[in-house]
C-alpha cells in the first residue's frame, strides 16, 4: 500500500509511506528555497516522494490529507459551519474572526480540497483526470496524535496534542495502547495554547508561527514578575474543572485589532506596556514577558497533565502538535517526574501531518504498528559523482578527502567554521547533521562568530550541541537518548567548563544525541573531534542564513558557503576551503 500523505498550507510538505514505513518525506520550502512556502502547493515534494520511492502517479493508492475534510462540508450539526455558529453565540467575533471561519469552511472543504489536488496532479504530471489516486480525510488532532504515539518506541501512553487549532480542537488527550487511540479530552477553539503563545510572540516583535523559538530563547533572560504573571492569568485562566484552561478570546482574537491581527488591544490595555514594534530595543520588560508567557504556558500544561497522569494511571507521555517544538515545555515535563518516559514527535507541526495521517490508515487496516521512527534522514540526497559535477560546473577548487570526518575535525579543532552536507536531507526544522553549520564549542569567541558573521542571529538564541550519547553522561544531568533535539537538559558543571559555547544562559542544553546506527559518518566526525580535544561535542546549527530555508541541494549550499563568513564546506567526499582572510570580521563590526 503506497500512500502519500500531504499537508497545503504553512509548512507545506509531502511524505510517501509503504504498508506504516515512512519510506520518504520533505518540506516544499527545502526545494524552492521560501521559507515556510505559505499556501504553495508541495507538489514538488510529492514529485520527490514518488521519485524516492521508484513509484509513477499510477502507483499510488491513495493521497490522505490530514484534515476533517468532510466536516467543512456538513451542513448537520456536526459540521464545522454549526460549530461555528454556536461558538459566535457564545463568544461575539469581530469580522476578522468571521473573516477567518469563512476562510476555513472554504479552504477546508473536501470538494476544494480535492479539486485543488486533482488541478495541480494533472497540471504536474500531465495526468488523466480520472487516473487520480483517491483522497482520503484524517481528523487533524487524531492525525497528530497517531504521529505521536504509533512511531514512538512507547507501546502504552497518554497522548497530548497541542496546536493552534485543527478543525474545532486546541488541546487533546488520548489513550495509545498497541494500535489504538482512545480520545479522553477536547478542548475547542477558541480556548488556544498555540494562540496564547503566538499572540505574545506578536506582541515581543516576533512573527506568529515562526518566531516563537525565539521568545522560547529570550525567556531564559527574564525573571520573576507576579505582576505579568496575574495579568496572563486573566489571558489563560483556570478552567471550570479545575484541572483544564480556559482562554479569554477578547485579549486574542475578538476586539479591535490596532497592532497586530494576533492580539487585540484589550491585551495592551491589560499589560500596560506598548507592544515591541519596528525593532524597538529589547528591554527588561520584554525579557521579562517572554519568561511569564512561557511560565503560563507549562503551568497550564502540567496542570492538565497531572490530572490525567493520576486519573489514568498511565506511565508514560507522547507529545505532538505544533506546540510540541517548544523545547523548554518538554524538558519541564520530563523533569516534572510525571511520567517514566517522554517521547516528542520530531515533526510535530502541521507539515508532518501527512506522516500521521498515513501511518494512522495503515495501522488501521493492516493491524499493526510501524517500526519506531529512528532517524529523520527522509530527504534529497547525492551521490559523489553528481556532487563533484556541480563543483566543477561552478569552477571551485577543490580536494577530495580519503576521510572527510576526520578532515573536518582537524578544520573544527582548529578553530574554523565547517558547514557539512551529507546523506540525506533531515526533515523537520532542526539540523541533525545532514545539513549542519559546525564549530567548535569549547569557547564563546566560536558561538559568536557563527552568530555575527554566519547566522545573522539574536544575542538571546542558543546554539545546541550535537554528541555522541557516551558524551551525554558526561555533559548532562538525567542524561537520556535525545536524537532530535527537541528536549534540553541541565549542563553539568563539566560542560559549563569544556563546552561553553553550546550552555544556554539559564544553564541548559538542547541537545542531539548521536548513534553510530542512524548517522555513521557524523559519528565518526565526532569521535575524530574528540580524539583531537577530548570532547565528542561540536557546536551544530543549520546550513542556513536567518529569514531561508535549511539547505537541500549542492547549488543551495554552494550559494549559502559563499555568501557568509563559514570557512570549508565539506560535502559528499569533498572539501571546499576558502582563502584565509586578512582582517577576519569581528561581531562588532557586523551591520545589524
Amino acid at each position: 500500500m503506497n500512500t502519500i500523505g500531504y499537508f497545503h498550507g504553512n509548512d507545506p510538505a509531502a511524505c510517501l509511506v509503504r504498508d506504516g514505513e515512512v519510506v520518504a518525506f520533505v518540506e516544499e520550502e527545502r526545494l524552492i528555497r521560501f521559507k515556510h512556502a505559505e499556501g504553495i502547493f508541495p507538489i514538488r515534494a510529492i514529485a520527490f516522494c514518488l521519485s524516492q520511492g521508484g513509484l509513477r502517479l499510477e502507483d499510488v493508492d491513495r493521497f490522505v490529507y490530514g484534515w476533517d475534510g468532510p466536516r467543512y462540508s456538513d451542513p448537520t450539526s456536526q459540521g464545522m459551519a454549526s460549530f461555528y455558529e454556536r461558538l459566535n453565540g457564545k463568544y461575539p467575533p469581530d469580522s476578522g474572526t468571521r473573516a477567518w471561519q469563512r476562510r476555513n469552511l472554504s479552504w477546508f472543504r473536501a470538494e476544494r480540497v480535492e479539486s485543488r489536488l486533482r488541478a495541480e496532479l494533472v497540471r504536474f504530471f500531465g495526468i488523466e483526470p480520472g487516473k487520480i489516486p483517491p483522497l482520503v480525510f484524517h481528523p487533524h488532532h487524531e492525525t497528530h496524535a497517531a504521529a505521536g504515539f504509533y512511531l514512538s518506541d512507547l507501546e502504552e501512553a497518554l497522548v497530548l496534542v497541542l496546536d493552534g487549532s485543527g478543525d474545532s480542537d486546541c488541546t487533546t488527550l488520548w489513550r495509545g495502547e498497541g494500535v489504538s487511540l482512545e480520545p479522553l479530552e477536547r478542548i475547542e477553539i477558541p480556548h488556544s495554547l498555540g494562540w496564547f503563545y503566538a499572540a505574545l510572540t506578536e506582541y515581543l516583535g516576533f512573527q506568529a508561527y515562526d518566531g516563537e523559538y525565539k521568545v522560547m530563547g529570550l525567556a531564559a533572560y527574564g525573571r520573576d514578575n507576579v505582576e505579568m504573571r496575574e495579568q496572563l492569568g486573566r489571558v489563560v485562566a483556570i478552567g471550570p474543572r479545575g484541572y483544564d484552561y480556559v482562554l479569554d478570546p477578547r485579549f486574542i482574537h475578538h476586539g479591535p485589532h490596532s497592532y497586530s491581527h494576533r492580539f487585540t488591544d484589550h491585551l495592551v490595555e491589560l499589560l500596560g506596556l506598548p507592544p515591541r514594534l519596528g525593532g524597538r530595543p529589547l528591554e527588561q520588560t520584554h525579557h521579562d514577558l517572554a519568561f511569564e508567557t512561557q511560565r503560563a504556558l507549562e503551568t497550564a500544561v502540567l496542570r492538565l497533565l497531572s490530572h490525567f497522569r493520576q486519573s489514568t494511571g498511565m506511565k508514560n507521555l507522547c507529545i505532538s502538535g505544533g506546540v510540541g517544538l517548544n523545547v523548554k515545555l518538554n524538558s519541564r515535563i520530563r523533569e516534572s517526574g510525571l511520567f517514566d518516559r517522554v517521547s516528542a514527535f520530531p515533526i510535530p507541526s502541521d507539515s508532518g501531518l501527512g506522516v500521521g495521517a498515513a501511518v494512522a490508515l495503515d495501522v488501521a487496516e493492516i493491524g499493526k504498528r510501524p517500526a519506531p521512527l529512528r532517524h529523520v534522514f527522509l530527504g534529497p540526497s547525492y551521490e559523489d559523482d553528481q556532487i563533484e559535477t556541480q563543483i566543477r560546473s561552478c569552477g571551485y577548487i577543490y580536494r577530495t578527502c580519503d576521510d572527510v570526518a576526520e578532515e573536518a575535525a582537524e578544520l573544527l579543532e582548529k578553530g574554523k567554521v565547517v558547514a557539512w552536507f551529507q546523506g540525506a536531507l533531515e526533515a523537520g526544522p532542526r539540523a541533525l547533521g545532514g545539513r549542519s553549520i559546525l564549530a567548535d564549542p569549547r569557547t564563546v569567541d566560536s558561538r559568536e562568530r557563527v552568530n555575527s558573521a554566519i547566522k545573522f542571529r539574536e544575542y538571546w538564541r542558543p546554539f545546541c550541541p550535537s554528541m555522541t550519547e557516551k558524551s551525554a553522561e558526561r555533559f548532562l544531568e538525567n542524561a537520556e537518548a535525545a536524537p532530535f533535539m527537541i528536549m534540553a537538559f541541565e549542563a553539568s558543571d563539566e560542560a559549563r567548563e569544556k563546552i561553553p559555547g553550546v550552555v544556554h544562559v539559564d544553564g541548559t542544553v538542547r541537545v542531539q544525541t548521536v548513534d553510530h546506527a542512524s548517522n555513521p559518518l557524523y559519528h565518526r566526525l565526532l569521535e575524530a573531534f574528540e580524539r583531537r580535544t577530548g570532547v565528542a561535542v561540536v557546536l551544530n546549527t543549520s546550513f542556513n542564513i536567518k529569514g531561508e530555508a535549511i539547505v537541500a541541494s549542492p547549488r543551495d549550499a554552494f550559494r549559502t558557503f559563499w555568501s557568509t563568513g563559514i570557512d570549508a564546506l565539506a560535502i559528499g567526499s569533498f572539501l571546499i576551503e576558502k582563502p584565509e582572510s586578512p582582517l577576519p570580521t569581528r561581531p562588532e563590526e557586523v551591520i545589524r
